[in-house]
């Protein structure tokens, strides 16, 4: 009995220490993360190299860690891991004939170089055989690319007109990318992994990911993916991230927590308001996402899950704040004050499912009746669309009333006013 007892104790120990193992390579992946979001390659380095200590870095980690070394100078070690990252299944070869990180080992080890492209090639021509649609997955990863090229141009880039010029062609290319993209789901619906690979649905969904202009689109690819995920067939860490992103693009509370907020400096602050917070690591655990506490550590800041009573606590101070600044509205609106009233409907609306639907189109209304009591009335205007347009994204608003509302007649005339009505 007791040499089961001191087995059963040195068992609970040696999966304690895995955890914590475990926990730290992810907090060590995710600072080399950020270092590396920062151009901070020293400090990326040492990171990598500890995580790695505990845990075999999988394709894309090997893959980042060859790219810092290769900035850094070291070939030998930037080969060692573009080699580890091959033969974990690394499949862009195109990508990394082009990838600009690598410019040190093409000029410094030619014959390294060489070798480890031609190898890449071949394994992707081996990969290639195993999809049902290779050719589209060369066509998306070769739109990504070109998108890519662009902007590191841009980076190396110090003369104003020649920026400017970039600048048009990312434009070019991303409206470019866009259109195509939705020709591609129109055409295939979610192409599935079987289909164009794990590399071809990422830069799929990065295309998408950025089409923040066409809201309506991204909630139809994640309505294609939604069929596919108990097949297996789609990213599960595609989906949380463009699902959080259109409920955040739609003013609603994230599910994941994949969106954060950044500050005027271009660095994250914290987390974008999160529903149900105090269980979003369980969710994000089932689709194999790091904690919140270390996926903070990838954009640089501190997080503690709150309590469920914590969360609750502070939805209902959203809630009461955003009441608040609909009353002072509503009285500034009497008082004449529509400054102040545009003011604090505009706070009020910067709140995560602060105002109900019901809220906004009140406030579209007053908003519309105000363009018709002042001579400089276009901001009045377009705060009221805005109202209008968010309701629209949301499907939540019925079109045939609001044709016959009169409030809205002083933006009849408006574009985004018949936008509201096209059919998609």
């Amino acid at each position: 009995m007791k040499y089961l007892m001191c087995l059963f104790i040195a068992i609970v120990l040696n999966i304690n220490a895995f955890a914590q193992s475990n926990l730290s390579a992810e907090a060590e992946l995710a600072r080399a993360s950020l270092y590396h979001l920062q151009k901070d390659y020293d400090k990326a380095i040492p990171s990598y190299e500890a995580a790695f200590k505990v845990r075999t870095p999988d394709a894309s980690n090997a893959y980042k860690a060859a790219g810092v070394y290769a900035l850094s100078g070291n070939a030998e070690r930037s080969g060692y891991y573009l080699q580890l990252a091959l033969d974990n299944g690394w499949t862009e070869s195109l990508w990394l004939m082009i990838d600009p990180y690598f410019e040190y080992i093409k000029n410094s080890d030619p014959l390294m170089w060489n070798t480890l492209v031609a190898k890449a090639v071949k394994k992707e021509r081996e990969y290639e055989k195993k999809l049902k649609n290779p050719a589209l997955r060369r066509k998306i990863n070769l739109m990504v690319i070109s998108d890519q090229q662009l902007r590191y141009k841009k980076v190396q880039t110090k003369d104003a007109k020649e920026l400017e010029k970039i600048d048009q062609d990312i434009r070019e290319s991303d409206q470019k990318n866009w259109l195509e993209a939705k020709n591609i789901v129109g055409t295939y619906g979610w192409p599935k992994l079987s289909d164009i690979g794990k590399d071809g649905q990422n830069n799929l969904w990065l295309i998408v990911q950025h089409a923040d202009h066409d809201v309506s689109f991204q909630r139809k690819v994640l309505e294609k993916m939604k069929p596919l995920i108990e097949s297996k067939e789609v990213n599960l860490e595609n989906y949380a991230f463009l699902s959080d992103r259109v409920l955040c693009n739609l003013n609603y509370l994230q599910e994941y927590g994949t969106q954060v907020n950044w500050t005027s400096n271009g660095m994250a602050s914290s987390f974008r308001d999160i529903n149900q917070e105090w269980n979003t690591n369980q969710e994000r655990k089932k689709i194999g996402l790091p904690s919140l506490e270390i996926y903070a550590l990838s954009y640089g800041f501190a997080y503690k899950t709150p309590t469920k009573q914590e969360y609750i606590q502070a939805r209902k101070q959203i809630k009461d704040t955003v009441k608040a600044l609909i009353n002072t509205a509503k009285a500034a609106y009497k008082a004449g004050d529509f400054q102040r009233t545009y003011d604090s409907y505009n706070s009020a609306s910067t709140f995560a499912d602060g105002m109900t639907d019901e809220e906004s189109l009140e406030a579209a209304k007053l908003f519309s009746r105000i363009a018709t009591k002042v001579k400089d009335n276009q901001k009045y205007k377009d705060i009221s669309l805005d109202f209008l347009n968010l309701l629209n994204l949301r499907n939540k608003l019925d079109k045939i009333s609001l044709q016959k509302m009169p409030e809205f007649e002083v933006i009849h005339q408006d574009s985004r006013w018949m936008m509201l009505f096209e059919t998609k």
